[in-house]
């Protein structure tokens, strides 16, 4: 039995029609599922947790969705052991899809996870918002504070994302947002402390991108180093550059490159306690869980089971 949770609005509704196609290709093969539609902000989650609770053995559970589908759903698992994850992506940016090389289409997608060539275990991390009373998240690709987070943040209500999904070129959205917010944005000082040890006060800090996998933003490829199953967080600190600097160093993230610039700082490591001098967003996979001044990051222990 597979357990598909569907987020229909996904992408402007593209999340329905890869609904329609996918269950007439399991109505076809004769396959025995559940679809379960999300019906507001948090609802996979409550899915996720209630396939949990009352499904005995193996949960094969099927997202149809984007990276924030998949955040939820992730925050809903509550026995890694008994959970098989597959993907069909939906979304505007799909930038887990697009590190696990997941393919687009989604009859593609839905052969994979029917008959899997491969499992993988995966990293996912958890953000803890100290001093507030906010519960802890986890996320399953990236979670960031500062500008990435802002560009979420302002993404989320932008009519623009609407529009360019409908030709589906949603993912330009980060990037245009993107060029509006570095010349808004207002960097802040901030202390960090890695594994428990202190690494240094910087001076006006632009983000600090907290990576599980390679991408976010619709593609920018942020942490070229990044493995998924190495069970470490890997950190882009960027931080000391003008504005002129970073309009600069924009293009080079689409390649990667940014990691060899002045000014950015790339790391691993099994924590992170980002302490900044204001309050600030945070994202966790492409959608504003909070804003703090106090967090951090861990990866956590267990891993999450995937049909690639």
């Amino acid at each position: 039995m597979y357990h598909f949770i569907i987020n229909p609005k996904s992408c402007t509704g593209r999340g329905i029609k890869y609904w329609w196609i996918v269950k007439s290709e399991l109505d076809k093969r004769e396959i025995p599922y559940t679809a379960n539609f999300t019906r507001h902000t948090g609802h996979a989650t409550q899915i996720a947790e209630q396939i949990c609770n009352s499904v005995t053995g193996i949960k094969n559970i099927v997202i149809l969705g984007g990276d924030g589908t998949f955040n939820e759903v992730a925050n809903g698992i509550t026995n890694y052991k008994d959970i098989l994850l597959g993907y069909i992506p939906s979304g505007s940016s799909n930038d887990l899809a697009r590190s696990l090389k997941i393919p687009k289409d989604p009859v593609k997608a839905l052969s994979n996870i029917l008959k899997p060539v491969k499992f993988q275990y995966l990293d996912h991390g958890k953000i803890t918002f100290l001093g507030t009373d906010i519960p802890p998240r986890k996320f399953a690709c990236s979670s960031g504070i500062g500008f990435d987070a802002n560009v979420c943040k302002e993404s989320f209500t932008s009519p623009l994302k609407k529009r360019l999904n409908r030709f589906g070129a949603g993912k330009f959205t980060y990037l245009l947002i993107a060029i509006k917010q570095i010349i808004g944005h207002k960097p802040v000082d901030g202390t960090i402390i890695v594994d428990g040890v202190k690494k240094d006060t910087y001076k006006n800090i632009f983000l600090v991108s907290n990576m599980i996998h390679k991408y976010e933003g619709g593609g920018l490829l942020i942490a070229p180093d990044a493995d998924p199953s190495d069970r470490k967080l890997t950190i882009c600190l960027v931080h000391g550059l003008s504005r002129l600097k970073i309009f600069v160093l924009l293009p080079t993230i689409l390649v990667g490159k940014h990691i060899y610039a002045k000014g950015v700082e790339t790391f691993h490591c099994s924590d992170i306690e980002i302490i900044m001098s204001e309050t600030m967003a945070v994202h966790t996979d492409g959608e504003v869980a909070a804003s703090c001044s106090h967090v951090k990051i861990t990866n956590i222990k267990d891993q999450i089971r995937m049909i690639l």
